[in-house]
């Protein structure tokens, strides 16, 4: 589907509930975890991402050919699994992705005694015993080349002991996997500086699956810039492993209000919330929440000054850059220092009946955040709409209970 266009066209007068898919985030530390113990398709609401389904077939299919088409996560998680594997493999993907933070990682497990050779859009894992032994990170793009290593590390003899800097960037997503190893049973020692993973195996799999924090910020956008009064989401916890949960408190601020009940969340709004002029947020634990962030403050008219998005240039697309250019269709002055820190001046909302042109950068945040502006009735036309399903595929159908009309 080259296009659709999102208006908004009937006003829904009853609540309505949403029950989203497991995070994707969780679901495939999950796939690399269970897989290391045979423990297969054991996973309970496993996200329906694309990123996650792809990462499932290639671990389950014999073919020495892995194809991760466009899910980076995949990529990074499946170079060490393999590595590790003592197979020949060779792993391929769209061209872009292999131009994205992936050399630190090789160069990490070649030290262990992989042998891996990246080629201009393939990966080459030659059949190798990898050991374990001592790695000093000292900076990362992305925390998944982290994870990518501190999930197969338990199965490295003698263990791997791991050097750190003490403000690593998304530094909650190194914990989601350290929470989940060891909550399948590997025993991990932290101290300032270092983590400890000792020689050992995963004794069991990991089970159920919460749903997706990051799926929920769009409904929570969504809900903020409709009519309705109560919105129910689940499964979500409200004690969450997940960065993205921490939208609560930012949305808090927008007043809406987020009531737990047996694991899933009410949405409400404040009658007499008054509204702030401007917002300040730092965004380096949870960088995938920004972009919708940003989104609430220009349909409120509120000036964010966002920081911590050192890690946005190195996602599916330069996020920043992307960013920049969308918001500018809407009026907005917008501010980049150091290329981590956005000032976004959104000025007085000018809705008219001209259709906005939003083109997705093949980046999945970009359709994902955006669309919900529909509901202020701006009319817009999603270009390559169907780069959601990466994250989240049934995000225009959720988008249309709201009263969007998808042409």
């Amino acid at each position: 589907m080259s296009s659709i266009v999102l208006i908004f066209s009937r006003v829904i007068d009853s609540d309505i509930n949403f029950k989203l898919s497991g995070s994707k985030s969780i679901s495939q530390r999950s796939l690399i975890i269970n897989n290391l113990i045979s423990s297969i398709n054991n996973e309970q609401n496993l996200s329906k991402s694309d990123d996650t389904n792809i990462l499932k077939n290639c671990l389950n299919s014999k073919d020495e050919i892995k194809n991760v088409i466009n899910s980076g996560t995949s990529l990074r998680f499946l170079i060490s699994f393999y590595a590790l594997s003592k197979k020949s493999v060779i792993i391929t993907g769209d061209e872009y992705l292999f131009n994205r933070p992936i050399n630190m990682l090789i160069s990490y497990l070649n030290s262990l005694g992989a042998k891996i050779i990246k080629n201009r859009n393939k990966i080459l894992i030659n059949s190798a015993e990898i050991k374990g032994g001592e790695i000093n990170i000292k900076f990362a793009y992305t925390s998944q080349f982290f994870s990518s290593l501190l999930l197969i590390s338990p199965y490295l003899k003698g263990g791997v002991k791991f050097y750190i800097k003490k403000s690593m960037l998304s530094q909650s997503y190194i914990n989601m996997t350290l929470t989940m190893m060891i909550k399948c049973g590997i025993k991990i020692e932290q101290n300032n500086n270092t983590i400890i993973v000792p020689q050992s195996k995963y004794s069991k799999p990991y089970g159920f699956i919460e749903s997706d924090w990051t799926s929920a910020s769009y409904l929570y956008l969504a809900f903020l810039f409709s009519n309705l009064n109560t919105v129910s989401i689940s499964i979500l916890y409200k004690n969450s492993m997940q960065p993205d949960s921490n939208l609560i408190s930012f949305f808090k601020f927008l007043g809406v209000n987020s009531k737990f009940f047996n694991n899933s969340v009410v949405l409400s709004k404040s009658k007499s919330s008054i509204l702030p002029e401007k917002l300040e947020w730092n965004f380096i634990n949870n960088p995938d929440f920004a972009l919708t962030a940003f989104i609430a403050c220009l349909g409120l008219n509120i000036k964010l000054n966002a920081l911590g998005l050192d890690t946005l240039p190195y996602k599916e697309s330069d996020r920043i850059n992307s960013l920049c250019l969308e918001l500018s269709k809407f009026q907005c002055s917008v501010e980049v220092e150091n290329n981590n820190k956005i000032i976004m001046k959104p000025k007085k909302l000018c809705i008219t009946k001209n259709v906005i042109d939003i083109d997705t950068h093949n980046d999945h945040r970009i359709a994902l955040c955006f669309s919900p502006l529909a509901l202020l009735g701006y009319r817009l036309r999603i270009n390559n709409p169907d780069v959601i399903n990466k994250s989240y595929p049934d995000f225009y159908n959720d988008l249309s209970k709201f009263g969007v009309i998808i042409n």
